[in-house]
């Protein structure tokens, strides 16, 4: 029989493979309903699609192909020979994880993402001049305005602090930032004073940069999801991005989102330093809160440069970490403190717990400060289900030409390897789905 208690009876089984017919007459709860049969999150996807998702699910069960795939393919970017396999990445991977080229991509997915609300990325890598910076402003402004114009459904657009800040500014500023130790964890050091006249003047044009996007954002109500970055550029963007929030996160509706990876040992002081200053100062705090996605490259830098190693040690810390800090930015929620949260995962566990925490602190499931995400081609069940059972449902949808999309293709193949675990979970859901439209009515029951 299915327990009455929401999520482990119902994610859990689904996910974890442990199905089978149901073979009683009960009636389902309102969440389990939406599990009860594949074709009900995934009638409205493309057999292509699917097909595609199934193919790239199982080649990534094997991490002695999916390795040296991805080595080959970086090492074939801009070379004569890698065509083949880029045609072929575009024409697989890309189609999977991506909506497409153009801003209309976004559209035509969004409409088979019932019940799901969609956040729009458009792919720009760090840059350092003032030009480029330039450039990127009007192309975000345009985007936002763009997608007031042609998107119905958008709840978020991403923007990246280093394609409109100096990244080197902000490695300076985090060096500056950490001579206090502990501090950057407990306190908020103003690393101004101490910068020289030339990186005031650069902080100044990309407080500038990042403020334009900000006030287009507001006008066209659109908040904003500041991207997180290395831990010798996240000091500093911490302490931009609460200056800006202080300023554009007064109204009931906050425009600015911080993103914390829990991967770092210090983030979970830092998330509740941070909802604690807001309450204080009287600004809403928003959190977008990830694992992590620089995994490879915080392991290089800590090796290459002798520095203390960032990270927790093995993964049930940093699932430990991420737990319990959506549990206490919900109980902040719970008592007024109005933050606003995004609980951006691919883990399950974590979904269920954030879940029953909710239902514990009787908080509604459709509450305005609370938001579930994935990328696109992650874990597509998870999402739908949790639209359909009237949660706010996000999916990333990243749009661009393939060259510029490459880059960050790769960092979630290689340094988000997670992500394919938990989309094994999905295989048997996919193929009863595809078996379905090929034989006939085929669903997966769960008890």
């Amino acid at each position: 029989m299915l327990s009455s208690k929401l999520p482990k009876s119902i994610i859990h089984h689904q996910f974890q493979l442990h199905l089978r017919k149901f073979t009683t007459q009960q009636p389902l709860p309102s969440f389990a309903s939406c599990f009860t049969s594949t074709s009900n999150v995934l009638q409205d996807q493309p057999f292509s699609n699917l097909l595609i998702s199934a193919a790239i699910f199982n080649i990534c069960r094997f991490n002695f192909i999916i390795s040296p795939a991805i080595a080959l393919l970086r090492a074939s970017e801009n070379t004569t020979w890698g065509q083949p396999f880029l045609f072929l990445t575009k024409h697989t991977a890309f189609q999977h994880f991506c909506a497409g080229e153009t801003l209309n991509a976004c559209e035509t997915t969004s409409r088979r993402l019932n019940n799901i609300q969609i956040m729009v990325d458009h792919s720009v890598e760090e840059r350092e001049t003032e030009a480029d910076w330039s450039i990127n402003v009007s192309n975000k402004i345009q985007l936002l305005e763009n997608i007031a114009q042609q998107l119905s459904k958008v709840s978020f657009v991403p923007i990246k602090a280093t394609a409109m800040v100096s990244p080197q500014l902000l490695e300076r500023m985090t060096t500056i930032i950490r001579r206090d130790g502990e501090g950057y964890q407990d306190l908020e050091m103003n690393p101004t004073s101490l910068l020289s006249i030339s990186d005031q003047e650069l902080l100044t044009t990309g407080l500038n940069n990042l403020t334009q996007v900000l006030e287009k954002a507001q006008e066209l109500k659109i908040p904003i999801l500041l991207d997180a970055e290395q831990s010798h550029r996240q000091p500093a963007i911490d302490y931009i991005c609460r200056h800006l929030q202080a300023k554009f996160n007064v109204d009931p509706n906050p425009i600015l989102y911080n993103t914390y990876q829990m991967y770092m040992k210090c983030s979970g002081r830092r998330l509740r330093r941070d909802v604690k200053d807001s309450i204080a100062k009287g600004y809403k705090m928003a959190a977008k809160v990830v694992r992590g996605a620089y995994l490879v490259s915080e392991t290089e830098r800590a090796l290459e440069t002798g520095m203390e190693y960032p990270l927790w040690e093995n993964r049930s810390q940093t699932d430990d970490n991420y737990n319990s800090g959506i549990k206490y930015v919900l109980k902040s929620i719970s008592k007024g403190s109005q933050t606003a949260l995004l609980i951006a995962t691919h883990n399950l566990d974590s979904v269920e717990q954030a879940i029953d925490t909710m239902a514990a602190l009787e908080m509604d499931k459709n509450s305005k400060h609370i938001h579930f995400g994935q990328i696109l081609g992650m874990c597509d069940v998870l999402t739908l289900s949790l639209g359909a059972a009237g949660y706010n449902s996000n999916k990333l949808l990243l749009y661009g030409e393939f060259e510029e999309v490459f880059p960050w293709l790769l960092r979630r193949l290689d340094e988000n390897r997670d992500m394919m675990g938990a989309a094994q979970m999905e295989l048997p859901l996919i193929h009863s789905e595809l078996k379905r439209r090929l034989f006939g009515s085929t669903a997966i029951y769960i008890q």
